[in-house]
C-alpha cells in the first residue's frame, strides 16, 4: 500500500486484482495509443528514488501527456476512464480512516487534483509493466534497426 498527500488530503493505493488490472490495461493500451513511446520517461522520472526535481518535473510531464492522450478521447470515455482510475484509491477522512474515493464527492471543487490523483494509482499500480513491457518493445525495434 501507498500513501501520498495531494492538495492536503492523503489518498492510498492498493494494488489492483490481477484481472482488474488486466481489464485497465486494455483501457490504458487503447486510450494511449500514439503516446506509448513517452511513458517509458515519465514512468521513470516518477519513481521515488529519484532525485525531487526530476519527480517534479516527470509528473508535470506525466500531467501534459495525460491532458494529451485524454483530450483525443470521446468526453465519455474519457469521463469513465478517469473515474475508474481515480476509484481504485482510497482517501482519507477526517476521523483518520481511509474510506473508496467516490469521483463526484471527492473532487467536486477540487478538480486540478484529478490528474495527480489518476498518476499515482497509475504509477502505483503499472510502472513495473509499463515499464518492462515498453523497454522490451523498444529493445526489439532497435535490434531490427
Amino acid at each position: 500500500m501507498a500513501e501520498k498527500k495531494i492538495n492536503g488530503r492523503t489518498f492510498k493505493v492498493t494494488p489492483m486484482l490481477a484481472s482488474e488490472a488486466l481489464a485497465m490495461q486494455a483501457r490504458l493500451f487503447k486510450a494511449i495509443g500514439p503516446a506509448m513511446p513517452r511513458l517509458p520517461a515519465i514512468l521513470a522520472g516518477l519513481k521515488e528514488d529519484r532525485p525531487a526535481e526530476a519527480r517534479t518535473a516527470a509528473e508535470v510531464s506525466s500531467i501534459s501527456a495525460l491532458v494529451e492522450i485524454l483530450g483525443g478521447a470521446q468526453p465519455g470515455e474519457t469521463t469513465a476512464l478517469v473515474k475508474d482510475i481515480c476509484e481504485k484509491a482510497m482517501i482519507q477522512r477526517q476521523g483518520g480512516n481511509f474510506e473508496d474515493v467516490d469521483l463526484d464527492h471527492d473532487f467536486t471543487g477540487h478538480l486540478a487534483d484529478i490528474p495527480a490523483v489518476v498518476l499515482f494509482v497509475l504509477k502505483e499500480n503499472f510502472s513495473d509493466f509499463f515499464g518492462d513491457v515498453l523497454k522490451s518493445v523498444g529493445n526489439r525495434a532497435r535490434a531490427a534497426s
